[in-house]
């Protein structure tokens, strides 16, 4: 999470991410709400399947890639909140009669343990893939997944690679994230003096040179601008820096376990700034109790809301996977994973295999329902028509802590409503 982790904040996402590149995804899909045929002339029901690894009568095997163990693992219990979506899906019958199971494969965070981690999800004959980890890595996983000829959803990805045909980018633009956090510290918080701290990752400059731009050209005064190792453990001279230049809020772009350690130690030097995070970096409610108050008020820009959020009543029943609120927000975003790929299936028709299913998420349009389920979405509306290989379009949740992490009662709660400008 963060640029050391699983929730990465990083690059932009390609050559082709922000603007959409070209593919050969080819026809529109179509489709009816209760997954039965698909509608329209030229629909995914039209394409061949292509190959049906992983796929059977009454199953498919799905991988997600993330940071089990390494610099800034997910909590243990993604594995069975990845799976707990598909199971209510089940429930409901499946997808035309087809039930999904999620593999975790551990990266361990690292290119070559990602490279690895591929490497047995072919031998266990994947249908599909999502991955979600520090930015490098997620590029080494969309590389090793394009070779492999498995179709994926990509969170992020540097910024320089280009996004293949059969990669799909559902996370936030970095580099655009970095404009919208400077817009938000100068009309949203009405601040004056912002700072930066991310970590020693080149394919996490993009984002960080575009907040310093922004920042700059709307009025604010960067007083900070910092990178650490993002494999470190102290931070205490960073930290008595960020107190003597006094930034009033600080994108603090880091995995977990470095904002709770660099928001805790600023604190103990009497700083205690709005830090921000973005793009499921360390917005998380399991960062907020060991930071022990230090990121009390913060902000974080991410794909979904806090729990007590209404809409997500369903997810609330459903998942039981989740033990505590501590570790039950990871699961939104495992729900909206699947939310994705079950809407692809569903449009993608009984007729499945990897170019149908890419077909499908070529012409992906989502809204704020599942269209198999019934229940509100968990990630924002994507749209990948017209050959777009970048789908979220920058739309992203703004959440705000409540409670105090010293008492133990602090959750990231919902402030502002998808929306890509601040």
């Amino acid at each position: 999470m963060g640029t050391s982790g699983a929730g990465a904040s990083g690059g932009s996402g390609g050559g082709t991410g922000s603007s959409g590149g070209a593919t050969s995804a080819g026809t529109s899909s179509g489709g009816t709400a209760n997954g039965g045929a698909t509608s329209g002339t030229s629909g995914p029901s039209a394409v061949p399947p292509g190959s049906t690894t992983g796929v059977t009568k009454t199953s498919v095997k799905i991988g997600l890639f993330v940071p089990k163990t390494g610099a800034a693992p997910v909590p243990p219990t993604i594995d069975a909140q990845a799976q707990n979506y598909f199971d209510y899906v089940k429930s409901k019958g499946g997808i035309y009669g087809r039930n999904v199971t999620v593999t975790i494969y551990d990266t361990k965070s690292t290119e070559a343990g990602a490279r690895s981690a591929v490497q047995q999800a072919v031998s266990d004959g994947i249908f599909a893939a999502i991955t979600l980890d520090r930015i490098s890595v997620e590029g080494a996983l969309v590389t090793a997944l394009h070779k492999a000829g498995i179709p994926h959803l990509v969170n992020q990805m540097p910024h320089s690679q280009e996004i293949p045909d059969d990669a799909f980018y559902i996370g936030t633009d970095q580099v655009h994230n970095g404009v919208q956090i400077a817009d938000y510290m100068k009309d949203r918080l009405h601040l004056t003096k912002v700072g930066f701290v991310g970590e020693n990752d080149p394919t996490a400059y993009p984002a960080r040179d575009a907040f310093v731009a922004e920042a700059k050209r709307i009025g604010l005064k960067v007083v900070h601008n910092e990178v650490v190792d993002g494999m470190g453990n102290q931070f205490l001279a960073e930290a008595q820096k960020l107190k003597t230049d006094g930034a009033q809020s600080v994108w603090l772009y880091v995995a977990p376990n470095n904002a709770i350690n660099i928001s805790k130690e600023s604190q103990a030097d009497g700083y205690h700034p709005v830090w921000v995070s973005s793009s499921i970096a360390w917005g998380f409610n399991l960062v907020l109790t060991p930071s022990s108050g230090a990121l009390d008020g913060a902000r974080s820009f991410s794909p979904w809301g806090g729990l007590s959020d209404p809409r997500y009543a369903t997810f609330n029943r459903v998942n039981t996977a989740g033990r505590t609120s501590q570790d039950k927000d990871i699961g939104l975003g495992a729900w909206g994973f699947g939310q994705i790929v079950a809407a692809a299936m569903h449009d993608a028709g009984p007729n499945l295999g990897r170019n149908s299913f890419r077909v499908a998420m070529q012409n992906l349009r989502t809204g704020a329902t599942d269209v198999v389920t019934k229940a509100p979405m968990c990630w924002p509306p994507l749209d990948f028509t017209g050959g777009k290989r970048y789908g979220s379009g920058d739309r992203t949740i703004v959440m705000t802590v409540k409670g105090s992490g010293a008492s133990g009662n602090a959750v990231w709660a919902t402030e502002s409503n998808y929306a890509s400008t601040y």
